[in-house]
């Protein structure tokens, strides 16, 4: 399955090879011996001014106010300073981006590729000599960037569901008194799927995966056997034909849902509501199992993930495997240059 299309950016990098050297933020180090400088190749550094072509690629905008009306203001730290003549406020090239108000941002490029490897926390914070907590905020600041830009994306046209069954984790906090499962049996816990009528209410949910022809992909966790009309309205365009399995699945739909809507049966079969239909070869759900097939696998490196951080975890595999054909220094600032045009707009929020 193609999941090049969540990615903004193309495969060809910005041309940057021209870049002043004052607005340079991070690259190899410079050689120990003197002599004749060594060539660099445009992927392996990064400047302001490519940060400035990805996050105002339609020109300059006040990220406060969003006026045009924008003025230079000196410089600071090497990053162009603006100031917006309509609320009268300053900005930089950083401004609006997960860079805003770091210290360490030359080592976001290494970190990047930390991220393309997929490795631990604490695994990234010794190769970049940083505290395990600077490499967990950087890491979620991130993906929540990459989850925030998917959630603007919808499928069309023949969409799959898929659902994974899962209990609810509480990984990193308290946990509500209505959630607690000392009571439960470790044979109820582990067999969740058959039991679930055992176990706390709040604990007993699935993560629904959607997935069209185009590679788009959006995700979700609702509680198990709810009505999914009002969370799939969401993901899903009004007239796109959704494919779902028939045998083995708890979904529930309402009355009112505004698409066709194709039951998948146990041998490739079509099934509507009403009737039987001719199978047909578009009518499947085999990506979007094989995707979460791939993503629990991918997950188990992390020993446990707080099920309120399972979506930014989902957009940023994504990412990894739709830059798997690329270098890992090219995927790095690919993945770099969308995090920072995704996450436009969140200054000051928690990570």
């Amino acid at each position: 399955m193609l999941h090049a299309s969540i990615i903004s950016a193309t495969l060809r990098l910005p041309g940057g090879s021209h870049r002043p050297a004052s607005e340079r933020i991070a690259g190899p180090a410079p050689p120990a011996t003197r002599g004749q400088p060594t060539y660099v190749s445009p992927e392996r550094e990064l400047y302001v001014g490519e940060i400035r072509d990805a996050v105002m690629s339609c020109g300059l905008k006040c990220p406060r106010c969003g006026g045009d009306e924008i003025v230079r203001y000196g410089k600071r730290n090497g990053a162009q300073r603006y100031m917006c003549k309509l609320c009268r406020r300053t900005f930089t090239d950083f401004t609006g981006t997960v860079l805003h108000g770091l210290r360490r941002r030359e080592l976001w490029l290494e970190f990047c590729k930390c991220l393309m490897e997929g490795i631990t926390v604490r695994e990234a914070a010794r190769r970049l000599g940083i505290s395990k907590n600077t490499s967990f905020e950087w890491r979620h600041r991130a993906i929540a960037a990459l989850a925030s830009a998917d959630s603007s994306e919808k499928c069309q046209g023949i969409v799959e569901l898929a659902q994974l069954p899962m209990l609810r984790s509480f990984k990193g906090c308290s946990v509500p008194a209505e959630a607690e499962m000392q009571h439960v049996k470790p044979t109820f816990r582990r067999h969740h799927r058959a039991y679930s009528r055992f176990l706390p209410r709040v604990r007993v949910i699935s993560m629904v995966v959607a997935v069209d022809r185009a590679g788009r992909a959006r995700a979700v966790v609702a509680p198990r056997g709810e009505n999914l009309t009002p969370t799939l309205s969401e993901l899903i365009v009004r007239d796109a034909q959704v494919c779902a399995p028939v045998f083995g699945s708890r979904f529930r739909f309402g009355a009112g849902w505004p698409g066709g809507l194709n039951w998948v049966g146990a041998h490739g079969g079509r099934r509507r509501l009403v009737g039987r239909v001719a199978a047909g070869p578009l009518y499947h759900v085999r990506n979007a199992n094989r995707l979460i097939h791939y993503f629990v696998e991918w997950m188990r490196r992390f020993c446990g993930v707080a099920t309120k951080y399972l979506l930014r975890y989902f957009s940023w595999y994504l990412r990894r495997m739709a830059l798997t054909a690329a270098g890992p220094t090219v995927a790095a600032k690919l993945l770099l240059l969308e995090v920072l045009s995704a996450g436009a707009g969140a200054v000051g929020q928690r990570y």
